[in-house]
């Protein structure tokens, strides 16, 4: 029995790392020129928030103006999209080291559930899932579907960065790391009329200085 059982585990764990897929979305890393659903609503969107960590009870504007967004598109109830939200957190980390990060900061990171597609949680079951698995950021309900189906999103978790203007420069599905992340993140960045300068451990002594 031990042997015939095997199999289903391997099967099982492969599930995991995949992600949560519909309709044959295959995953990966891409450059996020795929072209926007044209019969869809266009940025920006209005975004219902929720009371969480790092998150208001209201509503975001996504992308938002004069930034880059990191928009994650994500599932409950599904391993892979909670297990990358601790991924994202460390490449938020890396990127406060070097940009300012939140609300009005030149980088701000929005997560997202799509009622229409798996779990629809109520705002109270979202902000207690954004404090079981350790979110610090902006968590919002796509209530109509519009910025999923703008962005053609069918598998989860999915991640984008955005300009200002919404384009997509860099996008994945399934999963990936932190460093990626901020590599699509900084593409982005680039992307933007006044790119911020990083910072440098000199601007931070200057500060201190201060």
């Amino acid at each position: 029995m031990g042997v015939k059982r095997r199999p289903l585990l391997a099967l099982g764990c492969t599930s995991a790392l995949v992600g949560c897929l519909d309709g044959g979305e295959n995953g990966g890393e891409s450059d996020g020129d795929a072209a926007p659903n044209g019969d869809a609503a266009s940025p920006p969107f209005e975004l219902r928030t929720v009371d969480a960590p790092g998150s208001e009870d209201g509503a975001a504007t996504v992308p938002g103006a004069g930034q880059v967004t990191f928009l994650n598109p994500t599932r409950t109830l599904c391993p892979t999209s909670e297990g990358l939200i601790g991924t994202i957190g460390d490449a938020r980390a890396e990127l406060e080291s070097r940009y300012e990060v939140g609300p009005d900061g030149d980088v701000r990171f929005v997560s997202l559930v799509d009622p229409r597609s798996g779990p629809d949680p109520t705002p109270e079951e979202l902000g207690e899932w954004w404090v079981e698995h350790g979110g610090e950021w902006t968590i919002g309900i796509d209530e109509d579907g519009s910025i999923n189906d703008h962005y053609e999103v069918s598998g989860f978790p999915t991640v984008l960065a955005l300009d200002a203007d919404g384009e997509a420069h860099w996008r994945d599905t399934g999963g990936t790391g932190s460093s990626n992340m901020v590599d699509g993140i900084e593409r982005a960045l680039e992307a933007e009329p006044e790119t911020p300068a990083p910072r440098t451990e000199d601007d931070g002594a200057n500060e201190s200085a201060d």
